[in-house]
């Protein structure tokens, strides 16, 4: 580890340290001020401190069994997650924060179904999330939202990581087709990361002030995250203001990859670098450091009408020492390259939930936002000519943004026909996007004192303008007393894409970049039927709808005579039929819900794809089809007062058809059986929490090839989450994962290339060492809340 990521770790630390004294004391002066008048001597003390112990546990043995969280994002409407036709799960912030989950990459392990990536390949060296994969698709069919509003695509070599999890209320997961109430882009599913408000602080109704501060230390990477937060009540109702302030830092280094194997031997085709690359069981080098601010203003002008007003600001900086690529060849010696990554993501937004209560109108939402999000990278080359012993430099950028400005409006609307309740939900939802693409390289021959200048290499393509304007709506049907609610919806979706190339793009003839323009009508049905008691039916049918991205349709790059990345200009929009049934049960002590999906896409967009009659061009392409089914379950049980059990499961499996008629393969993006089971004891009156957590991956037996696709086998790892507040206001939170250190492979590296798919360059800059499951290691935390 270099001396200045010795110092910056350290300072890390200090800050820790600083922030906990602070907070320890603001927290004792408020338990001060708490105590009854009088309570100045130490059995007056104990006496209040035994009344509080005591009323603790009382609460423990009275409290009712709650399975049954609201979620926002299923429905566009607050409803419980038992009362949606589709499987929809809910991470808490009370479970981020037992986890000391702070990365997108840490926040999905125990949502089978559900994966995240991990980029470290010499294209991506930033060790950064990839896209995030529900039911077997994952990149930008995945929609990713942050309160509603968009985040950016991804493109080749790049990344989709641009949340940070610290202030997160919840983050819900909607599996499956969600283009009707959400648009394009929710072919999997839609995941949406919902920040946290001013009130979710306050503890009583008529405190002026709140906070919170939390720090922890993960030994896997080196991290400390500081996070401070105020709330703050500047009025009451019935004109009441409400202000919040969370400040998130974050700094790190790359991850231990104590499990891999180095293969390093000359002509291993598992790990054949050079001696001078970094070794295959390990990652180059990195210093992260990442800042999230979020604050909200709240006006409540009356009861049921909220104004809120929204700005945040991320933004992660990775510094990598990239030697995974240094070689001597018969031309140069590489002998180094610094690389930087900035991520950034600004939001602004204002939005009102109104209770209306007219006649005609029950509720209005409107919300417009205005989020301006990059990616920035920058790369410094050294390498030795030969025969020469010229030292050549490359400084390369690449800048990608894109620029969202979104409006949204919804309305609720309730009436009874004959006896048959109805609720419905419609609106608009649109959206205009900047997107711009910069790539330029710059060679120095420092010895000869010469330069060169390359522009629009890379992945590159044409910069666009997108509009989408959407309208929807939904009806809620109840029948027979609500025990049948039937629930149709409809979306008519308006996509239009403008290419802007710029005089360095690479027209290719008769596939010039040309706008393109698209409307589709997406149908949803869902039904659930209250069997008898506890016990309920649901069944759904869901279509999505999604527009090929402007690097699919105006990538253009000329490389001969290695390759040409040609346009594709019958490139045809993404779409998918989606079908699923489910058995659920709800009683007082927990619940259980078990369901099948099938998905059938079409023209599923795949890259790099072979043009007819060409040995060097590649393009993007439709696939004829891929089917996805599969089974998913989850339930938990109040064992007693203290014990708790939980567990959730989910297989897939599916194939994929390159053209009509064409014989079928496996589909890799379908994983095989993954359980997690966990079993919690929690102690009220102590403070205490305590879990177990079990994961079972089965093996992976299906892949397209597999004389060339890796196949990871299965395996299980035990984890232990504990928290005590031992005192009020004060929690001591640690973590073990993977306790018996076990070497695995993530589900999702299916399909990696191995074998004689793996060229040369391959096994060299992405070995599937470097994608092996993380180790044994601790997290601890401290937090601070009054």
């Amino acid at each position: 580890m270099s001396s200045s990521t010795s110092t910056r770790l350290t300072s890390g630390f200090l800050a820790s340290a600083a922030i906990t004294l602070t907070f320890a004391a603001l927290c004792s002066a408020a338990m001060a001020q708490d105590l009854p008048a009088g309570a100045d001597t130490a059995a007056e003390k104990d006496e209040a401190e035994k009344a509080e112990a005591e009323k603790a546990k009382k609460d423990a043995d009275t409290s009712s069994f709650v399975f049954s969280p609201i979620t926002v994002t299923a429905a566009r409407n607050e409803r419980s997650l038992f009362d949606t036709p589709a499987n929809v799960s809910r991470i808490t912030s009370e479970q981020l924060d037992q986890r000391m989950d702070n990365t997108v990459k840490e926040l999905f392990r125990y949502e089978p179904g559900t994966a995240v990536s991990r980029q470290v390949s010499a294209a991506d060296p930033f060790d950064s999330a990839g896209g995030i994969q529900v039911r077997g698709v994952g990149g930008n069919r995945t929609q990713v939202l942050v309160d509603g509003s968009r985040t950016i695509e991804g493109i080749t070599d790049n990344t989709r990581d641009i949340v940070d999890t610290s202030n997160m209320k919840a983050v819900e997961v909607v599996r499956g087709p969600s283009s009707v109430l959400w648009g394009s882009d929710g072919l999997g599913g839609v995941v949406n990361f919902v920040t946290k408000d001013p009130s979710d602080y306050f503890r009583d109704a008529d405190d002026m002030v709140a906070g919170a501060a939390t720090a922890s230390y993960s030994s896997l990477d080196n991290s400390y995250v500081e996070s401070v937060t105020g709330a703050f009540r500047l009025s009451d109702a019935p004109n009441a203001v409400e202000a919040l302030l969370t400040v998130t830092r974050r700094d790190t280094n790359e991850p231990e990859l104590t499990t891999a194997r180095n293969e390093a031997t000359p002509g291993n085709p598992t790990c054949p670098r050079d001696p001078l690359a970094t070794p295959c069981n390990e990652l180059d080098e990195q210093d992260i450091a990442s800042n999230n601010v979020l604050t909200k203003f709240v006006w409540s002008p009356s009861a049921g009408n909220q104004f809120r007003l929204t700005g945040e600001y991320y933004t992660r900086d990775t510094d990598v020492d990239q030697n995974a690529a240094n070689e001597t060849t018969a031309t140069y010696v590489q002998t180094g390259y610094r690389r930087t990554q900035e991520v950034e993501r600004w939001r602004v937004s204002l939005d009102q939930k109104w209770d209306v209560g007219a006649a005609w109108l029950d509720t209005l939402d409107w919300r417009i936002t205005y989020s301006p999000q990059s990616i920035d990278r920058k790369g410094d080359r050294r390498r030795t000519l030969l025969p020469s012993g010229d030292i050549e430099q490359r400084i390369d950028s690449l800048k990608y943004s894109e620029d969202f400005y979104e409006a949204d409006i919804q309305f609720g609307s309730s009436f009874a026909i004959g006896g048959v309740s109805n609720r419905l939900t419609y609106g608009f939802d649109g959206d205009y996007v900047e997107t711009k693409y910069e790539r330029v390289d710059i060679t120095n021959n420092l010895t000869a004192n010469t330069s060169t200048v390359a522009v629009a290499g890379g992945f590159n393509f044409a910069n666009a303008d997108t509009t989408r304007a959407d309208v929807y709506l939904q009806d809620e049907i109840g029948l027979f007393g609500d025990r049948l609610t039937l629930i149709p919806g409809l979306r008519n979706s308006y996509y239009k894409i403008t290419p802007h190339p710029d005089a360095n793009y690479q027209i290719v003839p008769g596939a010039e970049p040309r706008q393109m323009e698209e409307s589709d009508l997406q149908l949803k049905f869902g039904g659930i039927l209250d069997l008898w008691g506890p016990y309920s039916v649901y069944a759904g049918y869901s279509e999505g709808f999604k527009m090929p991205t402007a690097q699919q349709l105006y990538q253009s790059l000329n490389s001969l005579p290695f390759f040409a990345l040609v346009p594709n200009p019958n490139l045809k929009p993404e779409s998918v039929k989606s079908y699923e049934v489910g058995l659920r049960g709800e009683f007082s002590r927990g619940f259980f819900s078990v369901n099948y999906f099938q998905a059938d896409y079409t023209d599923f967009i795949q890259n790099f794809v072979s043009v007819p009659g060409s040995a060097t061009d590649l393009t993007y392409d439709n696939l004829a089809s891929v089917n996805v089914e599969g089974v998913e379950a989850s339930g938990a049980w109040q064992l007693t007062p203290h014990w708790r059990t939980n567990f959730a499961a989910s297989h897939m499996w599916g194939t994929q058809q390159a053209t009509a008629g064409a014989a079928e393969t496996n589909f890799n993006g379908a994983l095989p059986l993954n359980v997690v089971l966990g079993f919690n004891y929690v102690e009220p009156a102590h403070g205490l929490d305590i879990e177990f957590v079990t994961t079972l991956q089965k093996a992976t037996t299906r892949v397209e090839d597999p004389a060339t696709d890796f196949a990871p086998p299965g395996y299980v790892t035990f984890d232990f989450l504990a928290s005590w507040e031992f005192m009020p206001g004060v929690k001591l939170k640690a973590a073990g994962y993977n306790l018996l250190d076990q070497r695995y492979f993530p589900a999702e590296t299916s399909g990696f290339p191995i074998g004689t798919d793996a060229t040369l360059a391959v096994q060299v800059l992405n070995p599937i060492e470097q994608q092996v499951g993380f180790g044994r290691f601790v997290k601890v935390g401290l937090e601070l809340t009054f």
